[in-house]
């Protein structure tokens, strides 16, 4: 068992922060197994590295996410097929090492690593759809997958956004072709692509302006010059730059903005010719009650429709959550709070309210009883006391993140159906019987602040044209807030959604 190794054992019984086992065989399929490898996430809160090298370990507990300090995760030479979905879990994470495993996918929360520096994934099984968008790896220094199964580079590898990249190491795939965006990574020095299909001459080469060492070595270039002084091992790297240029077919540079909200409005109006709005749907307005006027005052609201969450969708759609979440437009929900509901789910029309804590009753996210927002928080806040005197650190559970939002207030603001049900408790939690699934089909949205409108419309604005690329039929039903007959906000209007163009389709 995990917990029985002698390493273990000494990291758990005196507080040590790394755990590093190789060449010693683990049980990790049993359930036994799996429940020692949680207890000993469970005692060990402070790690901030685990090793597991050559081990044979086939499964890695989710309950890994309860170590929310680890900076290395070293998992190379083992039997592993998938990595629990947690990695949002490790803000401090820098360096990952997945290598000869049997991986054929990647968890989607690696996007959410924006301090990873080395990403090593070579001799695994995993294709140019393995990856979730890298993009927002903004610290990205190495990317080795080298001996996978690619046919081309995962094209959020080449965001400019990288500008730290310097080595990008895929020797042995199946790569056809080096893309032009290439030359979006002005800071790459290293690159290895030998042993694929390439056969266009890469004259991308040359707008590398830090290129040092490069390895196009056994590939089947189409000429035959070219080809020659490729696999020749002593040709130097400014005469096979100049070859490229010569008889390659020129680019221009290639500067495309993924990730950015300009770059991916474009690539909307480019595939939709407009994006369908329904306005004046009866029952789609929230009435905003005056007591939560100083406690969060600020809602927007709208309904996204023809949403397909099968596949990878549904991750993708989340992971889009957490991310904003994460990002300067919500500030780790100080700034701005997202929530989603099944729109089947509840009943219309809502009011957003503030009510004292002991007279909100939710079954939160996840849990299986109803309980006032008062003894939600107290349960919250004592499991974060723990965990602090535990781990010398005051959160573990996602949900403890935001505690110090709400916890000294005497009331907190919620969204209410017309049954008196509380599907939303911002910034804390949603409902659990508002969650969505994979047969949902539409969304009710919400976007709260404390601070202003403007940082609610902005991370809707922001949700909704990220949301367009995963879901191709998305259309979306306008929403109105109101305090008594005045209007507070209606989304989307006339100023929303910048260069996207709007058929509004009035009910």
């Amino acid at each position: 068992m995990f917990e029985e190794q002698p390493e273990v054992k000494e990291v758990t019984e005196n507080d040590r922060f790394e755990i590093v086992l190789k060449n010693v065989r683990i049980d990790s399929v049993t359930e036994a197994a799996i429940l020692s490898q949680k207890r000993v996430f469970e005692r060990t809160p402070q790690l901030n590295l685990l090793s597991i090298t050559g081990c044979n370990l086939q499964n890695l507990s989710s309950s890994i996410k309860l170590c929310s300090r680890l900076i290395s995760l070293v998992l190379p030479q083992n039997e592993l097929k998938q990595i629990p979905d947690v990695l949002d879990c490790f803000p401090r994470l820098r360096f990952i090492d997945l290598s000869h495993n049997s991986l054929d996918a990647l968890p989607s929360t690696l996007q959410s690593c924006e301090h990873i520096e080395s990403l090593i994934l070579n001799n695994n099984s995993l294709t140019e759809t393995s990856f979730p968008n890298l993009s927002n790896l903004l610290n990205l220094h190495v990317f080795d997958a080298a001996n996978n199964n690619l046919s081309k580079l995962p094209e959020s590898l080449m965001s400019p956004k990288l500008s730290k990249l310097h080595t990008v190491i895929v020797s042995h795939n199946v790569i056809e072709e080096v893309p032009n965006s290439l030359s979006n990574l002005k800071q790459l020095r290293d690159f290895k692509i030998d042993d694929n299909k390439l056969k266009n001459v890469p004259t991308v080469i040359d707008l590398l302006p830090k290129l040092k060492l490069l390895d196009i070595s056994k590939n089947s270039f189409s000429d035959s010059r070219f080809q020659k002084l490729a696999n020749d091992k002593r040709a130097k790297l400014n005469a096979i730059v100049s070859l490229a240029k010569k008889v390659g077919k020129s680019v221009e540079n290639e500067t495309e903005n993924e990730g950015s909200i300009e770059n991916t409005v474009e690539d909307v109006s480019k595939k939709n010719s407009s994006l369908v709005v329904r306005t004046g749907i009866e029952n789609l307005t929230v009435r905003r009650h005056i007591s939560v006027s100083e406690i969060r005052p600020y809602l927007v609201c709208c309904v996204f429709n023809n949403i397909d969450l099968n596949g990878d969708s549904f991750k993708k759609f989340i992971a889009l959550q957490t991310k904003l979440h994460a990002s300067p437009l919500c500030e780790n929900r100080t700034l701005s709070a997202i929530g989603t509901h099944r729109l089947e789910s509840f009943h219309l029309p809502l009011c957003y309210m503030a009510l004292p804590k002991e007279d909100i009753h939710i079954r939160a996210l996840n849990k299986k009883s109803s309980v006032s927002a008062s003894d939600l928080l107290d349960s919250l806040l004592r499991d974060a006391e723990l965990a602090r005197k535990r781990s010398k650190r005051s959160t573990i559970d996602p949900l403890h993140k935001y505690l110090h939002l709400v916890k000294d207030e005497s009331a907190l603001a919620c969204l209410v159906d017309s049954q008196q049900i509380v599907i939303s408790l911002p910034p804390i939690t949603n409902s659990d019987s508002t969650k969505l699934t994979v047969e949902t089909k539409s969304v009710w949205v919400e976007v709260s602040s404390k601070q202003s409108l403007e940082a609610c419309k902005k991370t809707m604005d922001e949700l909704v044209v990220s949301s367009c690329s995963i879901f191709p039929s998305l259309s979306i039903d306008q929403v109105r807030v109101v305090d008594n007959d005045a209007l507070v906000s209606v989304y989307p209007d006339k100023n929303d959604l910048p260069g996207i163009s709007l058929n509004r389709v009035p009910q």
